[in-house]
């Protein structure tokens, strides 16, 4: 009753100040207590970094975040908080430990506010292999993994060709008319044709079209950036709260993804009125192929299902082809080695094939090299320990909850994983490796993930 009395005696001004006051004393003690009485307090870190999430959402909506994340492991070694109720690793072993399935133990489950819903995902809708919970991720992973077998993988070597072919000639054709051109772009068209035709059925005709880019290109490579800042932006459920604003001055990139939506519909039905047809090698191919009642999907889950397919399958090889490219242009040793390797092995241009690459070890060391000091996803997919009351990850114990993940690019650049891990040097993963490279902890480097939820397109 005194308090109240006390509120009705404050002007506006006084009333303005008390709540200041009370709401940087909350704020003081949130953070005190995340640092010296939380359960992850016994853990290094930057303290701002502990204290709060704050410094993390700044640092992820400019794009800083994995930088950070290995300047931290530098300073306080293969175990560091970045946040109040999340840890990083950089060692090895925390791989199985927070992706993999082990006996004995629950699977973590993915921390759903890490990931941005699809084209085609309202909350309520099918959801993406991607987003799916656990169970459904297994019932999408069983169906579409026919698609994805060795002897099917094999059998895409005549379309991946096709699109290689296609790039030469088009490429060529684009610097007689200008020697300068941008080798990322032209990569993204190839494995967006690639990609579009594998998933749909159908390609996008970037490079038929000599080098033409296509919305549904363009509101991919756009939403990339777009998609970090609304998964901060709904942490706090700001999103929620700006819709109105937002729908006003982001309309035309929200126009765009209805359109990559319906677009991708419009893709699966023409796929689906054809059906099935001996030969063809396209996803859906496979899925018309069966008969089973529990492998068919209804529509909503097709629509998602192919936009993801086409949407990891892409960008990630287009980036990856792009720091080869950059890396070998500023080694020219490097470069230099790896055309002899292929002038050897080949005669005529009909002589490289999928399988036939793989007999290159060099190049195989320049791609593998790649990925480890530029992988096309830096960051860390995070997981909540889900093993009641708690599990050892990289011979420490974490409490249940915790929000765990390892970032491609902090644990590759690690100076406890890697040798000179600041240089590109393909030759740390020849089987006969420099003796200066013999401790180098090669399998730390896991870009296609580990455990059940691995990339099903690794092959």
């Amino acid at each position: 009753m005194e308090v109240l009395t006390l509120f009705q005696k404050m002007g506006p001004l006084e009333t303005a100040v008390f709540l200041t006051a009370m709401y940087l004393l909350l704020t003081l003690t949130y953070g005190l207590y995340n640092l010296y009485l939380h359960p992850l307090s016994r853990y290094p870190g930057p303290p701002l970094y502990s204290a709060y999430r704050l410094p993390y959402v700044i640092a992820n909506i400019r794009g800083r975040l994995p930088h950070r994340v290995l300047h931290m492991h530098r300073a306080y070694g293969p175990v560091v908080r970045i946040a109040p109720n999340e840890l990083a690793f950089a060692s090895p072993d925390a791989w199985h430990d927070i992706y993999g399935l082990q006996s004995g133990r629950v699977q973590n489950k993915k921390d759903e506010a890490a990931y941005t819903p699809g084209a085609n995902d309202d909350g309520r809708e099918a959801k993406g292999i991607v987003n799916a919970d656990d169970a459904q991720h297994a019932r999408l992973r069983r169906i579409y993994g026919q698609a994805f077998t060795p002897r099917a993988v094999e059998g895409l070597g005549e379309m991946v060709c096709k699109y290689a072919d296609l790039l030469v000639e088009q490429l060529s054709r684009a610097i007689e008319r200008d020697d300068v051109q941008d080798l990322s772009a032209w990569f993204n068209y190839t494995t967006f044709d690639l990609t579009g035709e594998f998933s749909f059925g159908e390609a996008f005709h970037c490079l038929e079209g000599g080098g033409k880019s296509h919305f549904f290109l363009e509101t991919v490579l756009g939403g990339v950036v777009v998609g970090c800042q609304v998964w901060q932006l709904e942490r706090y459920r700001l999103l929620t709260m700006l819709q109105p604003v937002l729908a006003r001055f982001a309309g035309e990139a929200m126009e765009k993804q209805e359109m990559m939506g319906r677009y991708t519909q419009k893709l699966v039905d023409r796929r689906l009125e054809e059906g099935y047809q001996v030969g063809r090698k396209d996803v859906l191919n496979y899925l018309l192929q069966s008969k089973k009642e529990e492998d068919q999907l209804d529509r909503p889950e097709l629509y998602e299902n192919a936009l993801t397919l086409v949407v990891a399958g892409s960008e990630t090889t287009a980036t990856l082809l792009s720091g080869v490219v950059y890396y070998l242009c500023r080694h020219p040793d490097v470069l230099e080695k790896a055309q002899k390797e292929v002038r050897k092995a080949f005669e005529k241009d009909s002589e490289i094939t999928p399988a036939s690459v793989n007999e290159l070890e060099y190049m195989i060391a320049v791609l593998s090299e790649t990925l480890r000091i530029f992988p096309p996803s830096g960051f860390g997919f995070p997981r909540l320990i889900s093993s009641k009351g708690g599990q050892s990850v990289a011979g420490g114990w974490v409490p249940e909850g915790t929000r765990c993940s390892i970032f491609h690019h902090a644990a590759y650049r690690y100076d406890e994983n890697f040798a000179r891990p600041e240089e590109f040097i393909p030759e740390r993963w020849l089987v006969i490796a420099p003796s200066e490279f013999k401790d180098d902890k090669r399998e730390v480097v896991q870009p296609f993930m580990v455990g059940p939820r691995g990339c099903i397109g690794k092959g």
